[in-house]
């Protein structure tokens, strides 16, 4: 059965992705920074017939997202198809939301990692095995 993972998983987006692909005879790898949340998400696709797990990981923390993955791949067998929608709908620790006109060097950076390297990162991890 084919795999997608989304990294940002959350109960607007998220969940509507999970729910097309699953209905498809996807499996989903949840993928966000709260167990419980992503535990949920979990149930409540189940609930719906679909096949879902969740895999906290904090993509702040590039190792993290990496083993969120690798578990991902060892669960369903691997990953088709890589979904990447982190939003910062809470307090993100060590990132600040700032106007245009407030950026600066130092104050992006953190934005950088978050929707930059974070996708690098997980790109990287997927797309061995998907180009086979």
């Amino acid at each position: 059965m084919p795999t997608l993972a989304i990294i940002g998983a959350g109960p607007g987006m998220g969940l509507a992705i999970a729910r097309t692909f699953g209905n498809r005879g996807f499996d989903v790898a949840l993928i966000a920074r709260t167990k419980e949340k992503l535990e949920t998400l979990a149930d409540q696709l189940g609930q719906e017939g679909i096949t879902a797990a969740a895999f906290p990981a904090d993509i702040l923390d590039r190792a993290s997202l990496t083993d969120a993955l690798d578990a991902a791949k060892a669960r369903f067998g691997g990953i088709d198809v890589l979904e990447y929608s982190p939003a910062p709908h809470s307090p993100v620790p060590g990132l600040t939301l700032t106007a245009p006109s407030g950026v600066t060097v130092d104050n992006l950076q953190p934005m950088i990692e978050y929707a930059f390297y974070g996708a690098v990162t997980a790109a990287r991890t997927v797309l061995p095995a998907m180009r086979g």
